[in-house]
């Protein structure tokens, strides 16, 4: 399915957050009323004007990635889109954000581009998920860091909406599928050699804890949401709980994001954005518990602008927009939800814990009459 590369498109679909109704398992709970914090040390450290963000990922203090596009001409990005033309590409050395300069094919082309996925496992060891078509998401070059160099793109015939690296050597990557009866679309990427196929399902989100544990969710052929597990030597679906949204075809049901914290303690949003918010019954946090999925409690409702995700420290993150149009981090631990506004003219649309530290990044789009990505950070 082709799509039109827009900023939408390159930060993923929206996730329409509501309390849920049912407390199963381990899955989190919160005490009488909603625990919230005024300040849990978030902060702006940069804007970067023009950008549209794609994707983030964080291998250590000294480490992260992150990808989007920026239109270098308008005459060749056309004056209805300027979210495409050049890929932009940062890399935190510890230090600062610094630019690294994407292969030359990918600045100010007169191609429509964008940026998705983004994974890596170190700063000389990252995969960027480049879009690319003629007005549409026609295939995706997989960009490959080396440490200082690109090496010839692998040119994929599917939009990646979900890559994971889960050692220096591997990358998964997964999409729609490419042929009418084929449901999703896979590679795998391993000490060197390409593999490609398809796939029981559509993958959006994907975690990894190591290379013989791996997640990816996403729709199946029916549409209806699913999940599949890697244990290093097949995949194997793991059944879903019923979420009572009905028979399908389903409207806009889609994994948001997998946050891996242990084997036996694995965490996944559905959203359901065919529903309303009124009936805050607009998307589902799962818990895997080794055995099983369950459905989990979320006191919150909003739009979601970010997947969960891990804290490295058995909790976890997310960002919302709420009904009133304020806009949340909102944060797991030990049995309890909290919540703090985001600053200012901030939209986050990306987390990502940073290993080794009770830090987290955020990026996404400036909420006011900037244009362009914020970078915000929790912690030291």
């Amino acid at each position: 399915m082709l799509r039109r590369l827009t900023r939408g498109s390159a930060a993923g679909l929206l996730a329409v957050l509501a309390a849920c109704t049912q407390h199963a398992g381990s899955a989190p709970a919160t005490q009488d009323g909603v625990l919230t914090a005024s300040t849990l040390g978030w902060r702006i450290m940069q804007v970067l004007p023009s950008v549209a963000i794609g994707g983030l990922s964080a291998g250590g203090a000294r480490g992260a990635w992150m990808a989007g596009d920026v239109c270098a001409d308008m005459a060749t990005c056309g004056v209805g889109d300027t979210s495409n033309g050049t890929v932009v590409i940062r890399h935190w050395d510890g230090m600062s954000w610094r630019a690294v300069e994407p292969p030359k094919a990918y600045i100010n082309t007169p191609l429509d581009q964008g940026a998705g996925p983004v994974t890596e496992t170190s700063a000389a060891n990252a995969w960027i998920a480049a879009y690319r078509g003629a007005e549409s998401v026609d295939w995706t070059d997989m960009l490959h860091w080396t440490g200082g160099r690109w090496p010839a793109p692998v040119r994929l015939p599917a939009m990646i909406q979900a890559a994971i690296a889960p050692s220096a050597t591997q990358l998964w990557a997964f999409g729609d599928g490419t042929k009418p009866d084929q449901p999703g679309y896979v590679t795998h990427f391993t000490d060197g050699t390409w593999i490609f196929g398809s796939f029981p399902l559509a993958g959006t989100a994907a975690a990894a804890l190591s290379p013989t544990d791996v997640w990816v969710g996403g729709n199946t052929a029916t549409g209806r949401p699913g999940m599949e597990h890697w244990d290093g030597r097949r995949w194997q679906a793991t059944p879903l709980p019923d979420l009572g949204l009905g028979a399908p075809p389903l409207l806009g049901v889609a994994v948001e994001g997998i946050a891996a914290v242990k084997p036996d303690d694995v965490w996944a949003d559905v959203s359901d954005l065919g529903s309303n918010l009124s009936n805050r019954q607009g998307a589902f946090l799962l818990h895997w518990n080794g055995r099983a999925w369950m459905r989990a409690r979320f006191p919150f409702a909003g739009l979601a602008y970010s997947p969960v995700t891990t804290d490295g420290h058995g909790g976890l993150w997310l960002a919302l927009e709420a009904r009133d149009k304020e806009s949340w981090f909102c944060h797991y631990r030990a049995g309890h939800w909290t919540r703090t506004r985001v600053p200012s003219s901030a939209t986050p649309q990306h987390l990502a814990w940073i290993p080794g530290t009770n830090s987290q990044w955020a990026v996404g789009d400036a909420s006011d009459s900037t244009v362009g990505t914020v970078i915000l950070k929790y912690g030291a």
